[in-house]
């Protein structure tokens, strides 16, 4: 894997000092104008058509995307991004899902839970998530929050239901911001209070052959495959 992660440019000096300690300190960090209003606009536009005629509830959901064709690849082919990813969950680890999400207005409220079925530490991090926005997150519409160190704490205790915590934070950005998390620190979405959706495409990446984890995919077609090469080892 080492040699596949080499190819697509992901060395040691594609990672950002700072996402490298925010990582390990505060279990996030954050890629800033990481896909420009153009493509957000092409990627809700391909959504809202394969979403036609989909029965939704109140949380809008599309998993799949990974063999959606090239438009999304941009998303999870860039190197700083895999070498945040290679700092926590070393170099060999696969992506499991890429699915889409967007609280409706009045919903997206969820109670915070990591998204492994342990605590882990250091050196044995099993999976980690990107969460790309497609819409600005505000305060308003449903940001997701994380709880900042929560990752190195095994006593963590979270609040009962959907009540906040007092070191959370709310994840805000424009539009085509990127935040990479540790999926073992405590995070969850918020109700959206706007008028709008709040759209967001998550990135789950899992160590390889680590045990179970919260959520996957089957494996990808023979079509994304050929399209990807040598990237698609990342997949499968």
């Amino acid at each position: 894997m080492r040699e596949v992660l080499d190819e697509l440019g992901v060395s040691p000096e594609a990672l950002v000092q700072q996402h490298g300690a925010d990582l390990d300190e505060l279990g996030y960090c954050r890629f800033d104008e990481f896909i420009d209003a153009r493509v957000t606009g092409e990627m809700i536009g391909a959504i809202t058509r394969l979403l036609e005629g989909s029965r939704q509830g109140g949380t809008l959901h599309l998993k799949g995307l990974l063999d959606q064709g090239s438009l999304f690849d941009p998303l999870w082919l860039r190197p700083a991004l895999l070498a945040a990813v290679t700092h926590l969950l070393g170099p060999d680890f696969q992506i499991r899902e890429m699915h889409y999400r967007a609280g409706k207005p009045g919903h997206g409220s969820q109670a915070l839970h990591m998204d492994a079925s342990d605590r882990a530490g250091p050196g044995q991090w099993r999976v980690c998530t990107a969460i790309v926005a497609l819409t600005d997150f505000t305060s308003a519409n449903g940001a997701t929050r994380v709880v900042p160190g929560s990752h190195l704490d095994q006593n963590f205790k979270p609040p009962h239901g959907h009540r906040p915590h007092p070191d959370e934070i709310l994840l805000t950005g424009p539009a085509g911001t990127c935040w990479l998390f540790n999926s073992h620190l405590w995070h969850s979405g918020t109700r959206n209070n706007s008028a709008e959706p709040r759209h967001a495409v998550l990135i789950a990446f899992h160590r390889r052959n680590s045990g179970p984890t919260l959520g996957y995919e089957p494996l990808p077609s023979h079509e994304t495959v050929l399209r990807l090469g040598n990237a698609a080892y990342l997949l499968l």
